[in-house]
C-alpha cells in the first residue's frame, strides 16, 4: 500500500471528530481521486453522510467540492457544475480560503471543457488572486496552469507558455511531482500546436516518467494517449496506434468512462488514418455510447460526427447524411459554433461526393459564415484575456506596494518608486501587446483568406476578388478569363497512396498553379481537390494557352519522388464571357466546361484550345 495512503487511513481510524475526519477524508479523496476513482465515490459518500449528521459548514463544502470533481470526472458536466458553485458559497461563507481556490479553479476548468473561455478565465484569474494573497503556492501554480491553458486554447501560445513556466519553477520549488508532471503535459500541447513535435514529444515523456512514478494512471493515459497525436501528426502511424492502445489499456483499469471515451476516440482516429474504417468505426461508435452514458453531449457530438464522416469515406452516403444531419441539429441546440463549422463542413464533403453540388455549397457557405463568425469572437476573446493578464500583474504589483507601506514605511517609499517604473514599463508592455494584436488581426485577417493547406487564396478571397475582377470587365469592356481544375481520380489517389501523399498532391498542383499565373492573375483553392484560375483583361484563347501549359506541367512533374506508381493529371474548364450577368454565372459556365473535360477522358482542356 502507499505510504501516504497508509498514513491517511490509520490517522482516519484514530479520528473520532467530525470536522477533522471531513478534512481528513477531503485529503484522501484528493490522493484517491486519480488513481481509484470506485474509492474515491466511497470516500465522497462517507463525507455527504458525515456532513449531513450536523452543521458542519466547512465540511459540507469540502463534500460538494468533491462531489463535483467526481461528478466531472464521470462526465456528468451539468451536476458537477451544480456542486461546484454551491460549495463555492458554502466555502466563501464559512472563509475556507483553501477549499474556496479550489472549487474556483475546478469551475474555471468546468467552464474550459465547455469553451467557455471568458467564465474559464474569470474563475482562473480569481483564483490565482486568492491564492498570492493568502500565499497559497501549490494552488497559486494551478491557477497559472489554468489561465495558460486558456491563453493556449485561444492561441495565445507565447502568453500560455509564459503561466505554465511560471506554474512549472513553483511546483519545482514546491517538489510537487505530480503537478509538475501535468504542467510539462500541458507545455507539451503548446509545442504541439506550434509543430515542434520533438519537443512535444521529449515533454511528454518526461511528464509520463514523472506520472509513472507517483502512479497517477489517469495522467498516464492521457500523456500516453498524447504522446499518439504527435506521432500520427509525424506519419508514424503503428508507433501513434500502440500508444494510443497503451492509453486505452490503462483507462480500461481506471475504470473512469470519460478516460476511457477519450481514448477510444483517439484510437479510432489513428486507425482511420491507417485505412482501418470498419475498425475506426467500431471505436468511434463505442466512444459515442460511453460519452452518451456519462452525459457529455460535446464528447457524443465529436464522435457522431467522425462516425458520419467514416461513413461518408465508406461510401455509405445515405447513412452519413442521416447521421451528420441528426448531429448539426444537436450541435445547434448545444450551441458550440466550432463544431457546428465541422458538420457543416462534413456534410458538405458527403454531398460533393455524390455529386449534389447545391446542397454541397449551401454547406459550405453556412460553414464560411460560422467561420468568420468564429474568427471575430475568438479575436475579441484573445484581447480580452490578454488584457486580464495584464490587470492580475498590475493588481499584484499594487497588493506589494501596499504590504511594503504597512509593514516598513520607509523601504515602501523606495519600492513605491520602482514599483511606479515597472508600471511604466508594463504600460509599455501593454503598448507593445496591443501593437502586437493588431499585428496578430492582420495575419489572422490574411489567415481568413488562404487555405492553410497549399498556401493559396481560399474561396472566400476567390469569391470577393472574382466579383470586383468581372465588375471591372464589365464596366470598362475588357476581357476575363475563369478556369476550374480538378485532379483526375483524386479519391482513388487518397485510398491508393494515403491521405498525407494526396495532401502533398494537393500542394503541388498548388504550387504549379501558383507559378503558372502572372502578377495580374490569381490562383485559390475552390474546395476539395478543385481549384480555380483568374485570368484579368485576358480572352478565351489566351486563358486557353495558359491553361493547357499548367495541365502539361503538372502532368510531367516527377510525382514518382513522392511514390514510384503515382500519376498525376488534372481536367480543366475555362470560360471567357463578361457579358453573362454576374460572377457566379461565369464559374457556372467554367464548371460545364470542366465536366465537359470530365466525360471527353479527364487529363484535357475543355473548350480544346
Amino acid at each position: 500500500m502507499n505510504p501516504t495512503l497508509q498514513a491517511l487511513e490509520a490517522q482516519l481510524n484514530q479520528t473520532q471528530a467530525i470536522p477533522e475526519k471531513l478534512r481528513l477524508l477531503d485529503e484522501l479523496y484528493q490522493f484517491l481521486r486519480l488513481n481509484d476513482l470506485q474509492r474515491a465515490g466511497q470516500v465522497v459518500e462517507e463525507m455527504l453522510i458525515l456532513s449531513n449528521a450536523g452543521s458542519h459548514s466547512v465540511g459540507r463544502g469540502l463534500t460538494l467540492k468533491n462531489l463535483g470533481d467526481f461528478h466531472y470526472r464521470q462526465g456528468n458536466l451539468p451536476a458537477a457544475q451544480g456542486c461546484l458553485e454551491e460549495a463555492l458559497a458554502v466555502l466563501h461563507q464559512a472563509r475556507e480560503v483553501k477549499g474556496e481556490i479550489e472549487a474556483l479553479s475546478a469551475l474555471g476548468q468546468l467552464h474550459f471543457l465547455q469553451s467557455n473561455f471568458p467564465k474559464a478565465l474569470e474563475y482562473y484569474l480569481e483564483a490565482l488572486e486568492l491564492s498570492r494573497a493568502y500565499e497559497h503556492k501549490a494552488l497559486e501554480a494551478n491557477a497559472l496552469s489554468g489561465v495558460g491553458s486558456v491563453q493556449y486554447t485561444l492561441g495565445n501560445h507565447q502568453e500560455a507558455t509564459k503561466y505554465f513556466l511560471r506554474s512549472l519553477a513553483l511546483k519545482r520549488e514546491l517538489g510537487d511531482r505530480l503537478s509538475e508532471a501535468e504542467t510539462l503535459n500541458s507545455l507539451g500541447l503548446v509545442y504541439l500546436e506550434i509543430g515542434d513535435f520533438s519537443g512535444a514529444a521529449q515533454l511528454y515523456r518526461e511528464s509520463l516518467a514523472l506520472m509513472q512514478a507517483q502512479g497517477d494512471r489517469q495522467g498516464q493515459a492521457r500523456v500516453l494517449s498524447n504522446l499518439g497525436t504527435v506521432f500520427q501528426r509525424l506519419g508514424r502511424l503503428q508507433e501513434a496506434l500502440d500508444y494510443h492502445q497503451q492509453a486505452l489499456a490503462l483507462a480500461d483499469q481506471l475504470g473512469s468512462p470519460q478516460v476511457r471515451a477519450a481514448c477510444l476516440e483517439n484510437l479510432g482516429r489513428a486507425h482511420a488514418a491507417l485505412g482501418h474504417l470498419e475498425t475506426a468505426l467500431g471505436l468511434f461508435q463505442a466512444s459515442q455510447g460511453l460519452y452518451q452514458e456519462s452525459g457529455n453531449r460535446l464528447g457524443a457530438l465529436s464522435t457522431l460526427l467522425q462516425v458520419g464522416s467514416l461513413l461518408g469515406r465508406m461510401g455509405q452516403s445515405a447513412a452519413a447524411i442521416q447521421i451528420l444531419q441528426r448531429g448539426l441539429e444537436q450541435a445547434a441546440l448545444l450551441g458550440p459554433q466550432k463544431l457546428l463549422l465541422e458538420y457543416h463542413q462534413a456534410i458538405a464533403d458527403v454531398f460533393e461526393a455524390q455529386q449534389k453540388l447545391e446542397l454541397a455549397l449551401y454547406h459550405l457557405r453556412r460553414g464560411l459564415e460560422i467561420e468568420r463568425r468564429l474568427h471575430k469572437e475568438q479575436q475579441a476573446q484573445k484581447t480580452t484575456a490578454l488584457l486580464a493578464g495584464f490587470q492580475v500583474e498590475k493588481a499584484r504589483q499594487e497588493a506589494e506596494i501596499e504590504r511594503l507601506r504597512n509593514t516598513e514605511l520607509a523601504r515602501a517609499n523606495r519600492e513605491l518608486a520602482l514599483a511606479i517604473e515597472r508600471l511604466k514599463e508594463a504600460n509599455a508592455e501593454k503598448s507593445r501587446l496591443l501593437d502586437k494584436l493588431r499585428q496578430q488581426s492582420a495575419e489572422l485577417e490574411r489567415l481568413a483568406r488562404q487555405d492553410p493547406l497549399t498556401r493559396l487564396h481560399n474561396r472566400r478571397y476567390l469569391e470577393e476578388n472574382l466579383e470586383r475582377e468581372f465588375a471591372a470587365a464589365k464596366r470598362y469592356k475588357l476581357p476575363i478569363s475563369v478556369a476550374l481544375v480538378d485532379i483526375d481520380h483524386f479519391k482513388q489517389i487518397n485510398d491508393t497512396f494515403s491521405h498525407q501523399i494526396g495532401d502533398d498532391v494537393l500542394r503541388i498542383v498548388g504550387q504549379i498553379l501558383e507559378a503558372g499565373c502572372r502578377g495580374v492573375d490569381f490562383a485559390a483553392r475552390y474546395g476539395g481537390e478543385e481549384f480555380a484560375l483568374v485570368f484579368p483583361q485576358t480572352s478565351l484563347p489566351g486563358a486557353l494557352v495558359a491553361c493547357e501549359r499548367i495541365r502539361q506541367r503538372i502532368e510531367q512533374h516527377n510525382w514518382a519522388a513522392l511514390h514510384p506508381d503515382l500519376k498525376v493529371t488534372v481536367s480543366i474548364g475555362v470560360s471567357s464571357d463578361p457579358s453573362l450577368p454576374n460572377h457566379e454565372k461565369l464559374l457556372a459556365a467554367a464548371d460545364e466546361q470542366l465536366y465537359a473535360a470530365k466525360r471527353a477522358g479527364r487529363n484535357r482542356v475543355c473548350p480544346a484550345p
